[in-house]
């Protein structure tokens, strides 16, 4: 079994992504994609190789990370660190958004 570990940026971008489905439809859906998010990532402690390797990651010459597609509007991105047996989240975005304005958005807030 590996260890769950979410970096800085992934909570940052999950606290993003619960503002922005607080605004856009209620704190429900906000609370209950979040909780739907924390079950998905669970199977990766079992099954870290569950995702493939991110294709829009490796249009950006970022070959080793993972995207796993949690549901039709959400896709967490992370790393598997085999030395320390951990799966390291990375990211979590809303489908439809850009991971270029994702990242640098992110890159300028931490």
């Amino acid at each position: 079994m590996y260890k769950i570990v979410a970096s800085p940026t992934f909570k940052l971008c999950l606290n993003r992504l619960v503002y922005f489905l607080t605004k856009k439809y209620s704190s429900k859906c906000a609370l209950d994609t979040k909780q739907h998010i924390r079950k998905a990532i669970g199977y990766l402690a079992d099954n870290p190789y569950l995702a493939p390797v991110s294709e829009r990651l490796i249009d950006l010459g970022i070959k080793e990370y993972h995207q796993y597609l949690v549901d039709e509007n959400n896709i967490v991105f992370y790393h598997v660190d085999e030395d320390k047996h951990q799966v390291i989240l990375l990211a979590v975005m809303d489908s439809r958004q850009s991971i270029q304005k994702l990242l640098s958005e992110v890159m300028l807030l931490s």
